[in-house]
Parts: C-alpha cells; structure tokens; sequence
C-alpha cells in the first residue's frame, strides 16, 4: 500500500513539474507575436499606411531575393514596461531574422506607446550598420516623422535608407523594386491552440511511461527540455509567416540603437 501511493504521489509530481516546465515556457513565448503572413511588415499597432506597407514588402522581398538578407518592421501599441533592447532581441531570435549561416537580418521595431524605436541588427550586418549608423538613420530619417505622428512615412524612409546599406554591403547597385508583392496585410490575432494537444500528448505519456517503464522515456523528455533551455531556448526559433516568406534562423548579439522621442 506504501509502495503505491508513493507511486502515485511520483506520478502526481512528476506531471505538475511538467505542466509547469511546459506552461513557462509557452508563456515566454506567446509574450511575443507572431509574424504576419507577409513576415517582412507587421504593423500590429495599426499605424502604417497600406502604401507604405505595401512599398517595404516590395523592397524588402527584392532584397531578399538578391542577398539572403531579411528586413523586418515590426510596430506594437506598448512594451508592457519591458525593455527595448531585450524584447527587440528576443524577437529577433523567436522569429529567426535573416539566415543561420550569414546573420543578415534587421529588425525595425517602433513601440508606438512608449515612443521609443530600435534598429536591432544581426551579427552578419553590424560591419555595414554598426550603431552610430543606424542611430544617425533613426535620428534623420524617422524620428522627426515619427514626432508629427506619421509613422507609415517615417518607418518608410528609415527602412529604405537601410535597404540601401545592405546592398552597398553586398555590392549591388540599389534600384526600386519593380515586382508587386500583393498582400492581405491581416491583423487579425487567431487563438493559437496548436500547443494544447502536444501538452496534452506529453502528459499522458508521462503518466503512461511512469506506469509501464518505470520513468525512463519521462527523464529522457526532461533532459531534452532542459538542454533546449540551456541553448536558447531554440525550439520556438523562427518565423512562422505565410505568403512564401519566414525567418531562416538568423541570430542577434544586441547590436543596433535605440531611441525615444
């Protein structure tokens, strides 16, 4: 009788340690949004124009295209008293901006809230945009825009004056792209309930491993979680976006600037 309910209390801890592992884990990452179906604009504050939209993801995909590299704007109502820098950078990372290999990604997040914006630049780009760069390009081309409250045009003269760096790094020649990229630009938030089932999956096996062999597939399973922690958490790495288009796993070290006006 002893030997069972200290099976049962095993049993009990076990899965309330898993639920708790896995539901910290899907908290840190549904804190940050998923890429719209467009990837290269995600205006989740709602304050850029569609033509404005439509010209970055023109220019953004021609980039891309040429070079590998990936340019991203990202607009939000607020950070919730988060820090810049770091929800710049873990969104960076969560979305896997530019490619493993190269590191040529950048991000362009404007915080329309807290009036602050950041220009987060990936390992591969901070030769061709260290951050007196595109602080200069901030302070020039968007901020006094972004004061007067026309963020579409503001975001739009910052993101090509850093189209053209790119391509200056790679040696081509920059020409406004000529392709239309047509886009439904949704903001539309569905639940994601994609991750109910895989943690309902992991505790029934839990409670059927603790039952029938004894823990060892449960151990195993906590050894996997705790290593994919300890590396960065890589398996929420990466775009998600539709329309063709998503991260390729490129990574940042916080370079970059910020501003706020």
């Amino acid at each position: 009788m002893k030997n069972r309910l200290l099976k049962i209390m095993h049993i009990i801890t076990t899965v309330m340690i898993l639920i708790i592992m896995t539901s910290h884990v899907m908290a840190v990452s549904s804190d940050l949004p998923k890429p719209t179906s467009e990837f290269f604009v995600n205006d989740f504050a709602g304050v850029i124009d569609s033509e404005y939209e439509q010209l970055i993801q023109n220019e953004a995909v021609s980039l891309y295209k040429q070079t590998g590299a990936q340019i991203v704007v990202v607009t939000i109502n607020n950070l919730d008293g988060e820090s810049l820098e770091e929800y710049a950078n873990d969104l960076f990372r969560e979305w896997g901006i530019g490619s493993a290999e190269e590191d040529n990604g950048v991000l362009i997040l404007v915080s329309v809230g807290d009036r602050m914006s950041r220009i987060e630049v990936g390992y591969g780009l901070e030769g061709a945009l260290p951050d007196g760069k595109t602080g200069r390009i901030q302070d020039n081309y968007m901020i006094p825009y972004f004061r007067d409250g026309e963020y579409g045009l503001g975001i739009a003269n910052g993101f090509l004056a850093i189209v053209k760096e790119v391509y200056n790094e790679y040696g081509i020649e920059y020409e406004p792209a000529e392709h239309q990229y047509i886009s439904d630009y949704s903001r539309e938030k569905d639940v994601d309930t994609g991750n109910i089932i895989p943690v309902m999956f992991v505790i029934s096996l839990v409670i059927i491993d603790l039952i029938f062999f004894r823990g060892r597939i449960t151990r195993f399973l906590l050894l996997t979680a705790s290593s994919g922690r300890r590396s960065g958490g890589g398996m929420y790495r990466g775009g998600r976006g539709g329309g063709g288009f998503s991260g390729g796993g490129g990574s940042s070290g916080g370079g970059g600037s910020s501003r706020k006006w």
